[in-house]
């Protein structure tokens, strides 16, 4: 019979402390919105943002403010998340607060117009005039802090209101922080779809790495293949363009630069340079340049694989990735 000897020391590492203040809470979240879920998993670019802050409302009690409000994007759904921020313990009240602000939102105008028209410029795909005041009427609560006591657990749940527990951890030996997130109430933190690369496509046999993929619109056809060298990438996707449609969008460079709003130049300028070195762009801004250069089905490109069909097959590439995960 084998024994084995161990050696087992006890060492603190570090230790978990709240943030130091609402306002960087809040900081914090607006430069990092994935971590409470409001982030689009298909786009690449970090734009256009889907959260915002400090919003106005009327409440029974007076005026308030919903310290964060963000679209999140869950299993092919949107939803309206509201925000409370507490640096200190999720209390009771806590939970009372975020309450009356949600029965407060209900009678908003002001803010909901302004938001509803915020949304809409986003140009997500699948929101449009005649389900965006769904989505608005019908907002998540959640509270965020770096405790939860037990009795504000119980009347949250009672009251369909959702929780995210945010702290920091500060390293013993080196002045660095890291981040702890994780649902205390309901599943926020986890709403990423599950990720896929050309080679699972290729594996599964519903592609060949070396198949067209095209945009068409409006009687221009703009074609492109899947990058060799990242087949395996998951969080890039990479297509090539071929010699005609590089040929199209050069052509077109004025009508692109037209069309695109100032904020985007800086990555459609460094796209089209890429593009005449015949080097590879990610799916995202490929599908951004075809946007601009000849219009597209949508008036979103953030997700853009319902854009880009599999010519050999006639599937989407969104078919195709739901087929990856029926």
């Amino acid at each position: 019979m084998e024994s084995e000897i161990w050696r087992v020391s006890t060492e603190k590492i570090g230790s978990l402390e709240p943030f130091k203040s609402e306002r960087d809470m809040e900081s914090f979240l607006m430069n990092n919105p994935a971590i409470v879920g409001c982030w689009n998993p298909e786009s690449e670019i970090a734009l256009p943002s889907l959260i915002r802050q400090q919003i106005c409302l009327q409440t029974e009690k007076g005026r308030g403010r919903l310290d964060l409000i963000g679209m999140s994007i869950s299993e092919n759904n949107y939803e309206l998340r509201t925000f409370e921020l507490k640096a200190g313990d999720i209390d009771p009240a806590s939970v009372e607060q975020l309450d009356s602000y949600l029965k407060g939102w209900k009678l908003e105008q002001s803010s909901k117009s302004a938001i509803r028209d915020w949304i809409l410029g986003l140009n997500l795909e699948g929101i449009d005039e005649n389900n965006v005041n769904e989505i608005i009427d019908h907002p998540i609560g959640i509270l965020v802090g770096s405790k939860f006591q037990p009795e504000a657990i119980s009347r949250a749940i009672q009251l369909n209101i959702q929780g995210i527990r945010l702290a920091r951890f500060k390293a013993e030996r080196k002045s660095e922080y890291f981040v702890i997130v994780e649902d205390q109430i309901g599943k926020i933190v986890e709403t990423s779809r599950k990720q896929w690369s050309w080679k699972d496509l290729v594996d599964r046999g519903l592609i060949n790495a070396s198949d067209n993929l095209g945009i068409s619109h409006e009687g221009i056809r703009l074609v492109a293949k899947a990058d060799p060298k990242y087949l395996d990438y998951i969080a890039t996707k990479r297509v090539i363009f071929n010699d005609e449609s590089v040929k199209v969008l050069l052509n077109r460079v004025e009508h692109i630069k037209a069309c695109a709003p100032e904020s985007e130049c800086d990555w459609i300028d460094a796209t089209l340079e890429s593009i005449k070195k015949r080097e590879s762009l990610s799916l995202t801004k490929a599908t951004g340049l075809c946007f601009y250069a000849i219009g597209g089905p949508t008036a979103s490109f953030w997700v853009p694989t319902p854009w880009w069909i599999h010519e050999k097959s006639g599937k989407s590439l969104e078919h195709l990735r739901n087929e990856l995960f029926p």
